[in-house]
């Protein structure tokens, strides 16, 4: 399990606008400019009414996300697409196809593996968040 310290920056609803700081790695990354790990930038989080209501803008707030997640967003990147690439090019290769023909095949693989990575990216959605594992204690003497 992942977990990232952050401070909530706004409160909307159920909704927090956090910013994140340096993931651990980041220091001696050369593409941390590109990947979204980088300090000072926000994202939006839906949390349950009752612990919105506990927090307040400045309060630090730890994320989590599973093992699992980052499994299956690799799946769905890259797994999907990368297999119906795969499964073009042999079923025009088994086909007995011209060269040409196989590349169309694999081509056309490669986007039938990218809809599949869509909908599984959309079904795994819930599950790739991440959720606020730690905030302030109910009774930090807020009014």
């Amino acid at each position: 399990m992942t977990t990232q310290a952050t401070r909530i920056v706004a409160i909307h609803g159920n909704q927090l606008t956090i910013t994140t700081g340096d993931a651990q790695a980041c220091g001696g990354c050369a593409s941390k400019s590109a990947c979204g790990s980088t300090g000072g930038r926000t994202h939006r989080i839906d949390v349950a009414p009752a612990l919105a209501r506990r927090l307040r803008p400045g309060d630090p707030v730890a994320l989590t996300l599973g093992d699992g997640a980052t499994l299956r967003a690799i799946a769905a990147a890259y797994v999907a697409p990368l297999g119906g690439l795969l499964a073009g090019v042999a079923a025009g290769s088994a086909a007995g196809l011209p060269d040409m023909a196989v590349l169309l095949c694999g081509g056309s693989g490669l986007c039938s593996g990218y809809v599949v990575s869509r909908m599984l990216a959309r079904h795994w959605r819930a599950g790739m968040q991440p959720r606020v594992c730690a905030s302030p204690p109910p009774d930090s003497g807020r009014p």
